[in-house]
């Protein structure tokens, strides 16, 4: 538990209440090879369909341990030719659960830049700013943002889940 084969991150809306916010807290991150197998059986068929194939994904990338959402969207429509439509996953309905037990997860707090590479499916990604300056993200950079999560969830997962313990809050049984 304290060291998943591999998480999986996607992004929260950012803040409409400070939208110009340099940082937020706009980002989950779960680790599904935690959730125990009695209970994988049990989960809404939109989220059992959409951790499987975010097993797949993990399966054929088994160098990447920060599983962004983003990244299975562009596997499915690049290297597979489908979407999460034409599987028939109602992706939005199953993020949402991934928020309640059975998952651990945890809240990050992202700045804008990590942000926009992990709400990217586009294989270019020009940003515009509100002072009219534009640039690509580059996948280089995203390369980067994806190391970064994965460094601070490997500094902060275990800790996390001694705490869950220590707490009372996680059995294993």
């Amino acid at each position: 538990m304290t060291h998943p084969r591999y998480w999986l991150m996607y992004a929260l809306p950012w803040p409409a209440t400070d939208p110009n916010a340099d940082m937020a807290e706009a980002a989950h991150v779960i680790a599904p090879p935690t959730v125990p197998a009695g209970q994988r059986d049990r989960l809404p068929p939109d989220v059992a369909d959409l951790l499987g194939f975010v097993g797949v994904y993990a399966s054929e990338h088994p160098d990447q341990r920060v599983i962004w959402f983003t990244d299975v969207t562009r596997w499915l429509e690049w290297e597979k030719d489908s979407s999460w439509s034409a599987l028939g996953v109602d992706w939005e309905h199953a993020l949402a659960q991934l928020t309640r037990p059975p998952f651990l997860g945890l809240y990050m707090t992202v700045n804008r830049r990590a942000y926009h590479h992990l709400i990217n499916t586009a294989e270019r990604f020009r940003v515009t700013y509100t002072d009219g300056h534009s640039e690509v993200l580059t996948g280089e950079e995203r390369q980067a943002v994806h190391e970064a999560f994965e460094r601070k969830l490997d500094a902060d997962w275990p800790a996390y889940i001694r705490d869950m313990l220590a707490s009372g809050h996680l059995t294993v049984g």
